[in-house]
């Protein structure tokens, strides 16, 4: 069992994988990993931008429905990244990261 982090992405990261990596070593994945957290998805919802350094904004921190909204609103971008790896033709599992600040 071979695990590898391509990070950042279906659309940089696994493509980058896809035709360097596997083009030049020869491997040939069985499935595909996709990691998301619930602050992404958070963020590509429609929520505020998060600064380093800085307190998170509420919407990361408080419940609420509108939290959940922003939530529900990100799973587009995770939809896009899921088609991107289909494009591969292996299985795609989705990993959902929950910190405990995320509500």
């Amino acid at each position: 069992l071979l695990v590898t982090e391509a990070g950042f992405g279906a659309d940089i990261g696994m493509e980058k994988f896809y035709n360097i990596k596997c083009r030049t070593s020869g491997l040939r994945p069985s499935a595909v990993v996709l990691v998301a957290t619930i602050r992404a998805l958070k963020m590509h919802g429609g929520g505020p931008n998060v600064t380093a350094g800085a307190p998170l904004p509420k919407e990361y921190i408080e419940e609420g429905g509108e939290n959940l909204n922003l939530v529900a609103a990100g799973c587009c971008n995770l939809q896009k990244q899921i088609q991107i790896a289909q494009l591969f033709g292996v299985p795609v599992v989705v990993a959902v990261n929950v910190f405990s600040v995320d509500v």
